[in-house]
């Protein structure tokens, strides 16, 4: 029986070559890697930034005076009615008051 008979591949692999491209692979997915991870830290970073380092607009700090202004002021809301606002310490007193002599 001659060689080319026998049905099957008879020379050797070329393991040369095999090795490279393995390698090439292994380089490959390890350049991916850190590409993948540094930019997911940057992106992290900059919505870190945006979220709680940026600086706060002139809006938003007006919005929080008005805010501590009616939480911590009286005012009259309807003077008809003798409706009024209080300040939030003062009402969380009476309410505190309030409970402990209904005991």
């Amino acid at each position: 029986m001659s060689e080319k008979a026998s049905g099957f591949e008879t020379s050797e692999p070329r393991s040369g070559a095999i090795a490279l491209i393995g390698a090439g692979i292994v380089i490959l997915l390890a350049l991916v890697i850190v590409g993948v991870e540094a930019y997911y830290d940057r992106a992290r970073d900059q919505q870190i930034f945006v979220k709680q380092l940026q600086p706060v607009s002139e809006d938003l700090k007006a919005l929080h005076a008005r805010e501590d202004t009616d939480l911590n002021s009286y005012r009259y809301i309807d003077r008809a009615k003798g409706a009024v606002r209080i300040p939030i310490n003062r009402a969380m007193d009476l309410l505190i008051e309030e409970a402990h002599a209904k005991r």
